[in-house]
This record gives structure tokens, C-alpha cells and sequence, in this order.
């Protein structure tokens, strides 16, 4: 995926070579996160106020927006670099939220 591997130093490559091989498993990860996040504030508990389920669902928003930004950056990242990699990546771990 990162180019101009023959010119980097061996430090340089390992550690390109570490996060290519963890790039899968972090999509993935933020992938699951987000869906749980959004099941999360589906089930909304019964038996509290409205305002009190807002602060809860609120909550659970924030953690949703902290994945989505995690998953946004790793994207961005790897569109322009292997956007086939991203194509395959987006259809084994489809990204569904509405």
C-alpha cells in the first residue's frame, strides 16, 4: 500500500509494514463498533424519561462519533493508496447505519 518502501530505512519499513497488516482488523473493528453503537441506542431503556434517555443516547453518540472518525481517518488513508483493498474491505464488512 505505501510506496517508496525501497527508500526507507528498515525501521521505516516495519513499522509501514506492521499497520499495513493491522489495517483490516481496525476497519473491522470500527465497523463492529459503530453497528453496536447504533443497536445501543435503539434499545432504548424503557422506563425512563425522555430527557433521561437523550442524556444516555447522547452518550452513546459520542462513542459512536469517536468510531466513525477512527473508521473516517483509516478510509482516507487507504482510498487513495489501494482504493481496491478499500473497495474489498467496504463489501466483507459492510457499513449499514441508517
Amino acid at each position: 500500500m505505501f510506496k517508496g518502501k525501497e527508500y526507507m530505512s528498515q525501521q521505516q519499513q516495519i513499522l509501514v509494514e506492521e499497520f499495513e497488516a493491522e489495517i483490516e482488523s481496525e476497519y473491522a473493528l470500527c465497523v463492529a463498533q459503530l453497528h453496536k453503537a447504533k443497536q445501543a441506542i435503539e434499545w432504548a431503556t424503557t422506563g425512563l424519561t425522555e430527557q433521561q434517555q437523550n442524556l444516555a443516547n447522547s452518550e452513546i453518540d459520542a462513542l459512536r462519533k469517536y468510531w466513525h472518525e477512527r473508521l473516517e481517518a483509516l478510509i482516507n488513508l487507504v482510498s487513495w493508496r489501494a482504493p481496491k483493498w478499500l473497495q474489498q474491505l467496504n463489501e466483507k464488512y459492510p457499513l449499514s447505519l441508517s
